[in-house]
């Protein structure tokens, strides 16, 4: 089994929902922990959580009972008060090792420098009989997010660790890894994690966050002899989720063993989303080595690694491919829309505007009739984003996209708009026409911002913001005073990321500090009613045209988020919504009551950080646009994503169904919800 991390007090707690469940038959009821959420003193420490009640959670850290020290401990792993970090620090030596795990797990969640000794002196150096390894892998990951340098280079260089000692070997990952998404690195650090994802000895999780670590650090490329080794364990992993993180690893390296075994392995790789990684991995090597390897892919089978090789040729083609990318998608019609829509992009991108004028037009006019015939909003999306690869095409943008009766649409114009403001080579591009294209899409946002929409509102917004055009020095105090009424007029909650992308616009224009965003107050309590009937047998069925998905959820991490979506279910809400956004090797995203992904109901409800992390494919978490600010949204992921971690609710997991999960793509719709 590869998940000895989670599993052991993920299934302790999960199984005893609604039992006790005293870990030997001699503690006192007291001191048994008892997550029974029928039980009303329960409920009313998640009460607490819910409603951010930090005060009254800090009054239950000292509790007799070991249930509400449990809860309110855990609390602060999602409430995150600062001002909780002393209290928190004596149940670091609790009688129970399950309380002490959750206040160290909080502390790191908290992420106060003050937190770092306390949970450093915490670790259990004494334990050679292994029975505290869970507690101090937490304790190690709790550091990785709270801790300075050097510690960072003390865990970095423990090297005494048994390929037995899988909780430890994982802690000790997850804590350099969470320093990496600090932006703190360490040399011995990145080594070790070299040296511990080429061992074949090591634990799957524990080579698993090594190569996350790897992929994902921005300022970690591997050198040749790193590139070797990062190499050989690619090709000994049988873990697609290890090659799929080691692909993107030897894709920063740029040395000639990293591209040996890429371009060899890319020819042979299974796995859709491996594939997927390679061909993006290709980025930093030779184009018309790379041209020829990344080809094949976009008549692949697959939709997702078709996708993604044509999407390689928007972000890395040249100009001497501008005329093979759309032929490509001429000489095979039956390719998927995003694929086929993507290959005009690129060609409309590389095509010089002004060398090959006849051919630039000819994609214009091949984009623009791809709109005018689609009944479909998504692809009448992707085309207008298309467009902008030639600023130009801002006025049809504008004329058709505003227009559309589709929300989806509408708000993909006021994004591409957006875009162009956004290009740093504005002017060069518009030359002695720069000031008037600035003036002209300055009222197209203006335009958006006046719409009531929130979803053109927010895409606005960012425009308003570019740096390269300076609207501060433009807009005049009506128009500010406009965006002032436009905010006045959105509703909150329900429009929050429109109301803060605004609130930015209006700073931004006044030369004012960026605001900083405020949480939405409590609004939505949880309905503990919904929860009666839910056990460990009880599932919520996805039916999707590609199949069903059977998710079991998580009650005792994230009660709030769990009735909500069964609350949204059982009303029939998802019925006919569609998957809104789908990232492939990420997640597929639905829950949008727009399609846009602008979307929300009239209330919020909290972020829920439980002792479950994105390790594994399939995970169900909230979508949110900044902590407590979730609503109808959630998405499921397609592979590990462990920079997800403790910002993402995760309430729920595939049961069953994954194999469908692979096959969804933008624009499928959820025919119903069913809970069983």
């Amino acid at each position: 089994m590869r998940r000895e991390f989670i599993l052991p007090l993920a299934l302790f707690i999960l199984v005893g929902l609604f039992a006790c469940v005293p870990p030997d038959g001699q503690r006192p009821a007291s001191q048994i922990i008892n997550l029974d959420l029928s039980n009303k003193q329960v409920q009313h420490l998640y009460n607490l959580r819910d409603e951010g009640r930090a005060d009254s959670l800090l009054a239950y850290l000292n509790h007799p009972t070991a249930t509400m020290r449990y809860l309110a401990a855990l609390a602060f792993a999602s409430v995150r008060d600062s001002n909780a970090v002393e209290p928190l620090v004596p149940l670091l030596l609790d009688t129970l090792e399950e309380i002490r795990i959750v206040a160290a797990f909080s502390l790191g969640q908290i992420g106060s420098a003050r937190a770092e000794m306390p949970l450093l002196n915490a670790f259990r150096q004494d334990d050679s009989l292994s029975r505290h390894q869970r507690f101090n892998a937490i304790v190690l990951e709790a550091i990785g997010k709270c801790g300075g340098p050097v510690n960072l280079a003390h865990i970095a260089s423990v090297s005494t660790y048994f390929p037995t000692d899988t909780l430890l070997l994982e802690g000790q990952c997850r804590a350099i890894y969470r320093y990496a998404l600090r932006n703190i690195t360490d040399k011995a650090g990145t080594a070790r994690m070299v040296s511990y994802v080429a061992n074949e000895r090591i634990p799957g999780p524990t080579r698993l966050m090594a190569a996350h670590y790897l992929a994902r650090t921005p300022d970690v490329a591997p050198d040749s002899t790193q590139a070797v080794e990062l190499a050989a364990a690619f090709v000994r992993s049988a873990d697609p989720d290890i090659r799929m993180a080691l692909a993107k690893a030897l894709g920063k390296s740029r040395t000639n063993p990293a591209f040996a075994i890429l371009s060899k392995v890319i020819k042979t790789e299974q796995d859709w989303r491996v594939k997927c990684n390679l061909i993006q991995a290709m980025a930093k090597f030779d184009y018309d080595t790379v041209r020829a390897l990344v080809s094949p892919f976009v008549l692949d089978n697959n939709a997702h690694v078709s996708r993604t090789a044509a999407e390689f040729f928007v972000a890395n083609g040249q100009v001497q491919d501008g005329d093979y990318y759309w032929r490509i998608a001429r000489d095979n019609p039956e390719l998927p829309w995003p694929t086929r829509i993507a290959l005009y992009r690129a060609s409309y991108k590389w095509i010089p505007g002004f060398g090959q004028p006849e051919k630039k037009e000819y994609i214009n006019y091949r984009l623009r009739d791809f709109f005018l015939k689609s009944q479909n909003p998504y692809e009448r999306a992707a085309c207008l984003n298309a467009l902008t690869e030639f600023g130009w095409q801002f006025k049809w943008i504008h004329d058709k996209g505003y227009s559309d009766p589709s929300p989806i649409v509408k708000s993909a114009a006021a994004e591409a708009i957006s875009a162009i403001c956004k290009n740093p080579e504005f002017y060069r591009f518009f030359g002695e026409n720069g000031r008037n294209v600035r003036r002209d899409l300055f009222d197209y946002l203006q335009e958006a911002i006046a719409s009531g929409d929130p979803g053109m509102i927010a895409a606005a917004a960012e425009g308003v913001c570019a740096p390269a055009l300076q609207y501060n020095t433009f807009a005049d105090s009506a128009q500010i005073d406009d965006m002032r009424t436009a905010l006045r007029r959105l509703q909150l909650p329900r429009d929050y990321e429109a109301h803060i992308a605004l609130e930015k616009a209006i700073a931004c224009l006044e030369g004012a500090p960026e605001p900083l965003p405020t949480k939405p107050p409590f609004n939505h309590p949880i309905d503990w009613k919904l929860l009666e009937n839910i056990n460990q047998a009880t599932r919520v069925v996805l039916q999707t045209p590609k199949g069903n998905i059977s998710l079991q959820l998580y009650p005792a991490w994230a009660p709030g988020s769990v009735v909500n979506f069964l609350d949204l279910a059982k009303k029939g809400f998802f019925n006919g919504k569609t998957f809104h956004r789908v990232v492939p090797n990420f997640v597929v995203q639905g829950g949008c009551p727009r399609g846009d992904g602008y979307g929300a109901l009239d209330y919020s409800i909290r972020t829920e950080i439980g002792l479950a992390w994105y390790d594994d494919e399939g995970y169900l978490g909230m979508a949110s646009a900044g902590p407590d600010t979730e609503g109808t949204q959630f998405f499921i992921t397609h592979s590990p994503a462990p920079h997800l971690d403790g910002r993402y609710t995760i309430f729920g997991k595939v049961a069953q169904g994954m194999d469908v999960v692979h096959k969804l793509q933008v624009g499928d719709t959820i025919e119903k919800v069913l809970v069983q």
